[in-house]
């Protein structure tokens, strides 16, 4: 769902004139009266309603922006609402571009922004690689080095 305050084109903090103010300039915009057979703007002018609806009860607000936080919150520090929508994307995938490294660093064992290898190989330099396939693919194969 989009934000309630975008549709609006208000901020956030907007008192109760302001959205008052803002939903009649939309709702004369797209009444439906004024743009007979547009599918589009009809679409347009209930979604400004129902913005205007949560937004202009101020139990109704109260309980949007509660659930907004909650949500910002869950989706951790990477959650930019006014930020692209490649960010959020990348979010909801399930991936942190932010601190991948962390995620290199577990898999392959050095940093790539670093290029420092971690303390576990600094400690056991002759430890061997979880990763490495080399054992299994000479099996399969039945090839040795």
């Amino acid at each position: 769902m989009e934000n309630l305050y975008q549709i609006l084109g208000i901020a956030e903090n907007a008192s109760e004139e302001e959205i008052k103010l803002a939903y009649r300039k939309l709702a004369k915009k797209y009444h439906p009266d004024a743009h007979p057979d547009d599918a589009a703007c009809e679409k347009k002018f209930q979604e400004i309603n129902e913005a205007y609806s949560v937004l202009s009860s101020p139990e109704k607000r109260k309980k949007y922006d509660e659930t907004n936080r909650r949500a910002a919150a869950a989706e951790g520090p990477a959650f930019r609402r006014d930020s692209g929508s490649r960010q959020q994307d990348a979010q909801t995938a399930g991936v942190d571009f932010e601190h991948i490294h962390r995620t290199f660093e577990q898999f392959f064992g050095f940093n790539p922004g670093t290029k420092d290898v971690t303390d576990e190989q600094k400690l056991n330099p002759g430890a061997k690689n979880p990763l490495d396939t080399t054992e299994l693919f000479e099996r399969f194969m039945g090839i040795k080095r």
